[in-house]
Protein backbone atom coordinates (compact mmCIF):
# COMPACT_ATOMS: atom_id res chain seq x y z
CA UNK A 1 0.00 0.00 0.00
CA UNK A 2 1.57 3.51 -1.47
CA UNK A 3 1.73 6.15 1.72
CA UNK A 4 -0.95 8.31 0.04
CA UNK A 5 -3.48 5.06 0.00
CA UNK A 6 -2.52 4.42 4.08
CA UNK A 7 -2.99 7.91 5.34
CA UNK A 8 -6.16 8.14 3.23
CA UNK A 9 -6.89 4.82 5.21
CA UNK A 10 -6.37 5.65 8.35
CA UNK A 11 -8.26 9.18 7.61
CA UNK A 12 -11.78 7.56 7.36
CA UNK A 13 -12.31 6.14 10.29
CA UNK A 14 -12.23 9.79 11.94
CA UNK A 15 -14.07 11.23 9.60
CA UNK A 16 -16.62 8.22 10.06
CA UNK A 17 -16.66 9.52 13.57
CA UNK A 18 -16.87 12.93 13.26
CA UNK A 19 -20.31 12.53 10.80
CA UNK A 20 -21.88 9.90 12.79
CA UNK A 21 -21.85 12.63 15.85
CA UNK A 22 -23.40 15.05 13.59
CA UNK A 23 -26.37 12.75 13.30
CA UNK A 24 -25.53 11.60 10.08
CA UNK A 25 -25.84 7.35 9.76
CA UNK A 26 -24.83 6.38 6.15
CA UNK A 27 -23.13 8.22 3.34
CA UNK A 28 -21.69 7.24 -0.09
CA UNK A 29 -18.26 5.96 -0.91
CA UNK A 30 -17.44 9.36 -3.26
CA UNK A 31 -18.68 11.61 -0.38
CA UNK A 32 -16.73 10.20 2.13
CA UNK A 33 -13.93 10.23 -0.22
CA UNK A 34 -14.04 13.44 -1.05
CA UNK A 35 -14.61 14.93 3.15
CA UNK A 36 -11.55 12.77 3.40
CA UNK A 37 -9.59 14.81 0.76
CA UNK A 38 -10.78 18.17 1.62
CA UNK A 39 -9.71 17.46 5.38
CA UNK A 40 -6.63 15.67 3.99
CA UNK A 41 -5.84 19.56 2.17
CA UNK A 42 -6.86 21.41 4.96
CA UNK A 43 -3.83 19.36 7.12
CA UNK A 44 -1.70 20.14 5.12
CA UNK A 45 -1.93 23.59 4.38
CA UNK A 46 -2.00 24.09 8.03
CA UNK A 47 1.59 21.75 8.27
CA UNK A 48 3.21 23.79 4.88
CA UNK A 49 1.82 27.25 7.20
CA UNK A 50 3.36 26.07 10.15
CA UNK A 51 6.91 25.26 8.93
CA UNK A 52 6.93 28.09 6.98
CA UNK A 53 5.92 30.30 9.97
CA UNK A 54 9.12 28.36 11.77
CA UNK A 55 11.73 28.87 9.00
CA UNK A 56 10.96 33.07 8.70
CA UNK A 57 10.52 33.33 12.48
CA UNK A 58 13.91 31.78 13.58
CA UNK A 59 15.63 30.01 10.59
CA UNK A 60 18.55 28.84 12.91
CA UNK A 61 16.14 26.40 14.42
CA UNK A 62 13.19 25.67 12.38
CA UNK A 63 11.44 23.74 14.44
CA UNK A 64 7.90 24.86 15.17
CA UNK A 65 6.68 26.12 18.62
CA UNK A 66 2.90 26.96 19.42
CA UNK A 67 3.11 30.55 18.14
CA UNK A 68 4.31 28.85 14.72
CA UNK A 69 1.21 26.69 14.88
CA UNK A 70 -1.46 29.69 16.22
CA UNK A 71 0.01 31.54 13.17
CA UNK A 72 -0.81 28.91 10.52
CA UNK A 73 -4.36 28.31 12.17
CA UNK A 74 -5.13 32.24 11.84
CA UNK A 75 -3.84 32.04 8.09
CA UNK A 76 -6.21 29.13 7.57
CA UNK A 77 -8.93 30.78 8.87
CA UNK A 78 -9.47 28.40 11.63
CA UNK A 79 -8.79 31.44 14.24
CA UNK A 80 -9.95 34.64 13.28
CA UNK A 81 -9.79 37.38 15.46
CA UNK A 82 -12.07 40.37 15.28
CA UNK A 83 -9.44 43.28 15.77
CA UNK A 84 -6.67 44.03 13.44
CA UNK A 85 -2.97 44.24 14.68
CA UNK A 86 -2.91 47.91 15.07
CA UNK A 87 -6.34 47.94 16.71
CA UNK A 88 -5.03 45.43 18.84
CA UNK A 89 -2.16 47.78 19.64
CA UNK A 90 -4.18 50.88 20.16
CA UNK A 91 -6.48 49.12 22.31
CA UNK A 92 -3.06 47.91 24.27
CA UNK A 93 -5.14 43.80 24.71
CA UNK A 94 -4.85 41.13 22.21
CA UNK A 95 -8.34 39.87 21.21
CA UNK A 96 -8.42 36.44 22.29
CA UNK A 97 -12.09 35.89 21.15
CA UNK A 98 -10.68 33.73 17.93
CA UNK A 99 -8.59 31.13 20.12
CA UNK A 100 -11.66 30.75 22.93
CA UNK A 101 -13.93 30.38 20.53
CA UNK A 102 -11.21 27.67 18.93
CA UNK A 103 -10.69 26.03 22.58
CA UNK A 104 -14.13 26.37 23.29
CA UNK A 105 -15.28 23.69 20.69
CA UNK A 106 -12.40 21.38 21.76
CA UNK A 107 -13.31 21.23 25.04
CA UNK A 108 -17.18 21.58 24.99
CA UNK A 109 -19.98 19.29 24.07
CA UNK A 110 -19.38 19.14 20.29
CA UNK A 111 -15.92 17.69 20.78
CA UNK A 112 -16.95 15.12 23.64
CA UNK A 113 -20.14 13.95 21.60
CA UNK A 114 -17.43 12.95 18.78
CA UNK A 115 -15.34 11.16 21.32
CA UNK A 116 -18.40 9.56 22.70
CA UNK A 117 -19.08 8.40 19.38
CA UNK A 118 -15.42 7.28 18.91
CA UNK A 119 -15.46 5.26 22.24
CA UNK A 120 -12.88 7.65 23.96
CA UNK A 121 -15.48 8.61 26.41
CA UNK A 122 -17.76 6.67 28.18
CA UNK A 123 -21.25 6.37 27.37
CA UNK A 124 -24.24 6.21 30.36
CA UNK A 125 -23.95 2.81 31.99
CA UNK A 126 -20.66 1.84 30.45
CA UNK A 127 -18.61 0.18 33.34
CA UNK A 128 -14.71 1.81 32.00
CA UNK A 129 -11.80 4.05 33.30
CA UNK A 130 -12.66 7.32 31.85
CA UNK A 131 -9.51 8.47 32.77
CA UNK A 132 -7.70 5.67 30.69
CA UNK A 133 -9.66 6.00 27.81
CA UNK A 134 -9.17 10.11 27.87
CA UNK A 135 -4.99 9.54 27.81
CA UNK A 136 -5.16 7.36 24.91
CA UNK A 137 -5.10 8.63 21.08
CA UNK A 138 -7.47 7.53 18.86
CA UNK A 139 -4.58 4.77 16.87
CA UNK A 140 -3.88 3.78 19.60
CA UNK A 141 -7.31 2.56 21.10
CA UNK A 142 -8.27 1.85 17.57
CA UNK A 143 -5.38 -0.75 17.51
CA UNK A 144 -6.53 -2.72 20.34
CA UNK A 145 -10.40 -2.43 19.25
CA UNK A 146 -8.70 -4.70 16.10
CA UNK A 147 -6.40 -6.64 17.89
CA UNK A 148 -7.83 -9.96 19.70
CA UNK A 149 -4.93 -10.49 22.28
CA UNK A 150 -4.08 -6.75 22.75
CA UNK A 151 -0.72 -7.21 21.75
CA UNK A 152 1.44 -4.42 20.13
CA UNK A 153 3.10 -7.66 18.14
CA UNK A 154 1.73 -8.00 15.36
CA UNK A 155 2.02 -4.16 14.15
CA UNK A 156 6.20 -4.44 15.20
CA UNK A 157 8.01 -3.19 11.60
CA UNK A 158 5.20 -1.51 10.41
CA UNK A 159 4.67 2.25 10.21
CA UNK A 160 1.63 1.47 12.98
CA UNK A 161 3.65 -0.37 15.44
CA UNK A 162 7.34 0.06 16.42
CA UNK A 163 10.24 -0.64 14.02
CA UNK A 164 11.14 -4.36 13.93
CA UNK A 165 14.82 -5.32 15.12
CA UNK A 166 17.02 -5.70 12.38
CA UNK A 167 18.68 -9.33 12.04
CA UNK A 168 21.78 -10.15 10.15
CA UNK A 169 20.77 -12.18 6.51
CA UNK A 170 22.60 -14.99 6.24
CA UNK A 171 23.47 -16.10 2.66
CA UNK A 172 23.03 -19.35 1.86
CA UNK A 173 26.33 -21.48 1.29
CA UNK A 174 27.66 -20.23 4.91
CA UNK A 175 28.47 -16.58 4.21
CA UNK A 176 28.18 -14.32 7.80
CA UNK A 177 27.64 -11.07 5.14
CA UNK A 178 27.97 -10.02 2.04
CA UNK A 179 31.35 -8.49 2.94
CA UNK A 180 32.54 -12.02 3.74
CA UNK A 181 30.77 -13.27 0.68
CA UNK A 182 32.48 -10.80 -1.52
CA UNK A 183 35.86 -11.88 0.33
CA UNK A 184 35.51 -15.34 -0.39
CA UNK A 185 35.09 -14.60 -3.97
CA UNK A 186 37.89 -12.56 -4.49
CA UNK A 187 40.21 -14.95 -2.69
CA UNK A 188 38.88 -17.63 -4.96
CA UNK A 189 40.12 -15.80 -7.98
CA UNK A 190 43.39 -14.47 -6.45
CA UNK A 191 44.23 -18.34 -5.92
CA UNK A 192 43.94 -19.41 -9.66
CA UNK A 193 40.18 -18.73 -10.64
CA UNK A 194 39.08 -21.89 -9.92
CA UNK A 195 35.30 -23.25 -10.44
CA UNK A 196 32.73 -22.58 -7.66
CA UNK A 197 30.96 -25.86 -7.10
CA UNK A 198 28.49 -24.21 -5.26
CA UNK A 199 27.13 -22.21 -8.30
CA UNK A 200 28.24 -18.41 -7.08
CA UNK A 201 29.56 -16.95 -9.73
CA UNK A 202 32.53 -14.36 -9.38
CA UNK A 203 31.95 -11.06 -7.89
CA UNK A 204 31.47 -8.01 -10.09
CA UNK A 205 34.78 -5.83 -10.55
CA UNK A 206 33.11 -2.90 -8.77
CA UNK A 207 32.05 -5.30 -5.57
CA UNK A 208 35.06 -3.71 -3.68
CA UNK A 209 33.23 -0.16 -4.12
CA UNK A 210 29.92 -1.57 -3.49
CA UNK A 211 30.75 -3.89 -0.64
CA UNK A 212 30.71 -0.61 2.27
CA UNK A 213 27.80 0.98 0.75
CA UNK A 214 25.54 -2.40 0.98
CA UNK A 215 26.73 -3.21 4.44
CA UNK A 216 25.35 0.49 5.91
Amino acid sequence: MSGHNLHNALLRPPIIQILRAQGFHSTRPSVLESISDLTARYMMILASATAQHAANAHPEDPVPVLEDVYQALQDAGAIRPQLREWEEEWAQEEDMRGLDSLLGWITGPAHREIRRIAGFVPSEGDMVDPDAIEKEDYLTALKKKHSKTGEESRYAGTVLGKSGEEHPVVIEGGAPSIREWGVQVRNRVVDGGDSDSSGVSSAPSHLTDDDDAMEG
